[in-house]
């Protein structure tokens, strides 16, 4: 039962009374006016901008429409990852839904075929059965200028969709898709692969109903149950959950929760995840890992297969396949971690502005690795990885304030090529050059960073003890707050003078602590990831501060509060 407005409080559309402690947040990060305020805890798929705003929307829809009406075959080109696969997804399900009955997809093998488009396939999907032929692209092609030509001399009409930074040259595909080209006025440049797929669903679906072609008996699509694909695509690529990201993920959420897709609920009850009550964390530890993983291990068409499944046995077997493909990438990951940090140690890297690790790594954990080594000793990282022909692949992750993208740049005269974002990117250099992209990438972070090395340090949202938090009648409206990600972090609490009423290390190595809270007579658990380092300060007597926030745990069913311990610190003399 929801209270009664008072005051100046601030009403949600459902009638939720928004708490003032959920307020007080809000207004901390910026949102200070009643109408930014519910447009944030209340978006609407409505307020979504016009797709046609977009540049080259409507010859991308031209061409698309034509192939549906006249029966031409679409193929979609895809990248290995999350967002890449749910992207081909995303837009396969869609054009199934009209009716239409030549479609293919097509995603390259990430061990033996790299990223992107490339020459070879593009030769073997040429059918000369098919007068017309498009190519579609998600989250890729932007950077393929040569094999985009290609594509045309072999008469395929293509469409590229990417949200990577294009170059100050045009790729020469027939319609460009993508909000950052710098003449494209749609208002938010952020989304993600899978993110233009919908815009460019939504965008036909409109010019197919305008020009009759669902008054021939077809079946209307229903765009909303493609968002649970939306939404997961969108968290595990991590761009920023603002705008339409955020209309798009929360209106997704509520898609996972209806179970519409067998593929996705299947993936959620094996990995001991709620659909009902998912979570944007759920998708970024539990969920994405998991799809990342075919894609890493060189068959992503597995996910794209789970996304797509019939039935719920096929969905089972799909999800029971990425499960057990995870635990080997991790088991590779651990241990070619293990390798970095010791080339680390031993060439004395930490003493650099970042950290470039060159050897005999998986190219399907580069990336991982990257991001553990940028995690651990908090600088820019670069995993590069030795392949048969002389050549070095490579995946690079960044850190707040160092733009990832434009170190490339200034490395480009030592790569054979590169590509990416602020955060994150990859590339390829021939072995000879290894010496001098080293230094030209620690000068470049060097300059960006001023010399300054990045250490991290735990900031709060505000001051609040475990047992005052459980006591308030607030817990269920953090939940306004979701999806947490870029630009909307996680609510971070601090207790400054924390009772630890029990603490036990656990896991393999004991890397994490599991805590136990009294409030009263309940009790309230807790866990810190990466944490057993700490276990001799947490036993200590004297006064510490815990940065923590809170998390869902579900267990046969059950969902309980529990808090997650960010970091315990000794109180300051």
């Amino acid at each position: 039962m929801q209270k009664k407005k008072k005051g100046n409080a601030i009403q949600l559309s459902d009638g939720t009374v928004v708490n003032s402690f959920i307020l007080s947040i809000l207004k901390k990060r910026g949102l200070r006016s009643e109408i930014e305020i519910k447009e944030f805890l209340d978006p609407k798929l409505a307020d979504l901008p016009d797709p046609f705003l977009m540049l080259d929307m409507g010859k991308a829809v031209d061409i698309l429409e034509g192939a549906i009406e006249n029966g031409h075959e679409i193929i979609i080109w895809g990248d290995y990852d999350v967002d890449g696969t749910t992207a081909i997804a995303v837009l396969y399900q869609f054009l199934a839904l009209t009716g239409h009955k030549e479609i293919k997809y097509y995603i390259p093998n990430r061990l033996q075929d790299g990223y992107g488009l490339n020459k070879k396939e593009l030769k073997n999907l040429k059918n000369t059965a098919f007068p017309e032929q498009i190519l579609v692209t998600v989250d890729n092609g932007i950077a393929s200028f040569a094999e985009i030509e290609y594509a045309k001399e072999l008469g395929f009409t293509c469409i590229v969709t990417d949200h990577h930074i294009p170059s100050e040259s045009r790729v020469s595909a027939d319609a460009v898709v993508n909000p950052k080209q710098d003449s494209c006025p749609f208002p938010d440049k952020n989304l993600a692969g899978v993110g233009l797929a919908f815009y460019l669903v939504i965008a036909v679906r409109s010019r197919l109903i305008k020009n009759g072609y669902f008054n021939k008996g077809r079946k209307v699509p229903n765009l909303k149950q493609l968002l649970d694909l939306v939404a997961i695509g969108t968290v595990a690529d991590m761009v920023p959950l603002s705008g339409v990201n955020r209309i798009l993920v929360k209106a997704g959420l509520e898609s996972i929760a209806s179970q519409n897709n067998f593929g996705i609920s299947s993936l959620c009850y094996q990995t001991n995840v709620s659909p009902k009550h998912i979570r944007s964390e759920d998708i970024s530890f539990q969920l994405g890992p998991k799809i990342n993983a075919v894609g890493r291990l060189g068959n992503a068409g597995k996910a794209v297969e789970l996304f797509l499944s019939e039935n719920k046995k096929d969905a089972a077997r799909l999800a029971s396949e990425m499960i057990d493909a995870n635990t080997r990438r991790k088991s590779k990951n651990t241990a070619d971690l293990q390798i970095a940090i010791n080339m680390i140690i031993t060439e004395k890297m930490d003493q650099k502005s970042c950290l470039v690790v060159a050897g005999d790594f998986h190219v399907g954990v580069a990336g991982i690795v990257a991001s553990n080594l940028t995690e651990d000793y908090g600088k820019p990282s670069v995993v590069l990885c030795r392949q048969d022909d002389g050549i070095f692949k490579g995946s690079a992750r960044s850190i707040p304030g160092v733009n990832l993208y434009k170190v490339l740049e200034e490395c480009s005269a030592f790569l054979l090529g590169f590509g990416g974002h602020k955060m994150a990117g990859g590339m390829s250099l021939n072995e000879s050059e290894l010496a001098s992209f080293k230094n030209q990438f620690n000068s470049s972070v060097h300059k960006q960073s001023n010399g300054v090395v990045h250490i991290k340090k735990s900031e709060a949202d505000c001051d609040m003890k475990i047992s005052e938090l459980f006591k308030r009648e607030i817990l269920e409206q953090l939940n306004l707050l979701e999806p947490f990600g870029e630009t909307n972090p996680p609510l971070i609490i601090r207790d400054s003078c924390v009772h630890f009423e029990k603490i036990s290390a656990v896991g393999e190595g004991k890397d994490h602590l599991r805590f136990i809270f009294r409030d009263g007579t309940e009790k309230i658990n807790g866990i810190g990831f990466w944490l057993g380092k700490k276990i001799d300060l947490c036993r200590e007597k004297r006064n510490k501060e815990m940065f923590y926030t809170l998390t869902v745990n579900s267990f046969r069913g059950k969902r309980t509060w529990e808090v997650r311990v960010i970091d315990v610190l000794a109180e300051l003399q």
